[in-house]
């Protein structure tokens, strides 16, 4: 309202929704083929190679490389920064003091493209994750293939899917307990279509966290194993609302995590450190969204060996602290 000096007072007009022709609610059959990213692709090469970005948790993040990190990343960080969108997540404390963090706001913004869509702006809060575009609308606008960007939500105030078709581009945010969840899957030429490649060192979801961000997974998880309920009550933890030990972490996480991957582990991290049990579903939520926006199914599970042999690791990390 302040961008475009809107009045407070006075009539205001209904944001437009594009009504869709009869018969048709997904996509108008004379829509542009450049807005069907696979129609338009196959022209040029074989089918198009999928790619999977997710964050959730405390927070914990997957890579296009598949790279599994688990980083502080507290404040405003970008997730994806390229020629066709922007997604950028603000993350928060979980519990006053804490390292813990978990992503508390979410904005996407689609940029416009030819005759497909007009620029877009989705934003999620806490306690607030609508079913429309920033502006009211459900699609891409008033263009020719306006369609091929879509909001639909699956579960009222829990889950939505946003699919940009006219970028083969899929993504799904939920609300679990109250924090936020992302996952996205997007051909790897959109990955790939930045105009300085130098410049996206911060883009997390192909770069990974920075190396001072990242919290050493191995490192903290033997420690909670091995000192179990002693370490809840050292003085840098905050009492968490809710106590788990080693052991019934874990038994909780199996109730709904069957394979100790490394989903599994977040959520037995992710208990230990919040004592909130909705980062246990955030951890299975993840996981099923992986088996459905993953192209390569024997790669859905993950285990420690795959961080440090996946290519987005750039630096070494360094040794754990003696003593």
């Amino acid at each position: 309202m302040v961008q475009h000096n809107c009045s407070k007072d006075g009539p205001t007009s209904q944001p437009r929704l594009r009504t869709l022709p009869p018969g048709d609610s997904q996509e108008r059959s004379d829509s542009p083929e450049i807005c069907h990213y696979e129609k338009s692709f196959h022209k040029h090469s074989a089918a198009p190679n999928y790619t999977h970005c997710g964050l959730f948790g405390d927070p914990h993040l997957r890579t296009f490389t598949d790279t599994f990190q688990t980083c502080k990343v507290q404040g405003a960080w970008p997730l994806i920064d390229n020629n066709y969108l922007n997604v950028q997540v603000t993350n928060t404390p979980v519990l006053p003091g804490s390292t813990a963090t978990a992503t508390s706001k979410l904005t996407i913004i689609f940029k416009s493209f030819q005759e497909c869509v007009d620029q877009k702006v989705y934003q999620a809060e806490m306690d607030e994750l609508p079913a429309a575009f920033a502006d009211g609308s459900k699609n891409g606008g008033d263009k020719h293939g306006a369609n091929s960007l879509k909001i639909t939500e699956k579960v009222s105030g829990q889950h939505i899917e946003i699919q940009a078709k006219y970028i083969g581009t899929t993504i799904v945010v939920r609300q679990v307990g109250r924090y936020l969840t992302f996952a996205v899957r997007m051909p790897e030429e959109v990955v790939n279509a930045v105009e300085d490649r130098d410049s996206q060192g911060l883009y997390l979801c192909l770069r990974g966290c920075p190396l001072n961000q990242q919290i050493d997974f191995q490192t903290i998880r033997s420690a909670q194993a091995t000192e179990g309920r002693a370490r809840r009550k050292g003085p840098s933890l905050p009492a968490p609302p809710e106590a788990f030990t080693y052991e019934t972490a874990t038994a909780k996480c199996r109730e709904k995590l069957p394979v100790e991957d490394l989903y599994f582990q977040s959520c037995v991290f992710d208990l230990l450190t919040t004592g909130d049990v909705n980062f246990m579903l955030a951890a299975y939520y993840a996981f099923e969204d992986v088996k459905m926006l993953h192209s390569n199914k024997d790669k859905l599970h993950l285990y420690e060996r795959t961080r440090d042999l996946a290519p987005g690791n750039m630096a070494p990390r360094p040794p754990p602290p003696s003593g």
